[in-house]
């Protein structure tokens, strides 16, 4: 190829190098500059053998315990956030608030027992990493349900995700701009609602 037919060429191997960096690393679609989804990765350490309708039950709902001096910041927020979520699935046709998480395992379920429920739904959660700027963020779940009567547990789930920004990204053609990381609590509400899919099936 001559230098003449080449210098004919560059222009256009330019424009076809700038599409393609356009398309692969660069776009102006709007959901590009909404906030990132949370991916959440659950571990169903117990189940049941088969299947069991949990959306005709009743289930007493514990207070969420929260590792260190998260508790009175983040707790009663947390409790209501899950229950509602829970309750706006389906997963139970009744789920009433115990009002404190204090008197210990046997005593809740002895009430639990007296008041005619059939499951207790606990949930712990792990200290939380709050995304900050750039910097990523994680939250995680840990829940179990009991079945009253019988006194164990019928599901425990644990579920997490990395709360993870979108950096900004310059290209060719343009500039891609950050995106913010998902908050605390839209990664709870991906995992709780990622849970009682689990549970309803």
């Amino acid at each position: 190829m001559t230098y003449k037919r080449f210098k004919i060429l560059i222009p256009f191997l330019l424009a076809a190098c700038l599409s393609a960096c356009s398309s692969a690393f660069f776009t102006t679609d709007i959901n590009d500059r909404q906030v990132l989804k949370p991916v959440p990765k659950l571990n169903v350490v117990i189940m049941p053998r088969g299947h069991v309708d949990l959306a005709a039950s009743k289930a007493l709902m514990v207070p969420v315990f929260m590792a260190g001096s998260q508790e009175q910041h983040w707790g009663q927020s947390v409790t209501n956030l899950i229950r509602s979520i829970t309750m706006q699935e389906g997963v139970f046709n009744t789920l009433e608030l115990f009002p404190t998480n204090n008197p210990g395992d046997d005593e809740i379920l002895k009430q639990a027992r007296d008041r005619g429920f059939d499951y207790l739904l606990e949930v712990s959660m792990p200290p939380v990493i709050e995304p900050s700027g750039d910097s990523e963020g994680w939250v995680a779940l840990h829940v179990k349900v009991v079945d009253v009567k019988k006194g164990y547990s019928l599901w425990r789930i644990y579920g997490e995700t990395q709360l993870i920004p979108q950096p900004t990204f310059h290209c060719l053609t343009g500039r891609r701009d950050f995106v913010p990381a998902p908050s605390v609590g839209q990664g709870i509400v991906t995992i709780t609602r990622q849970m009682a899919m689990v549970m309803r099936q």
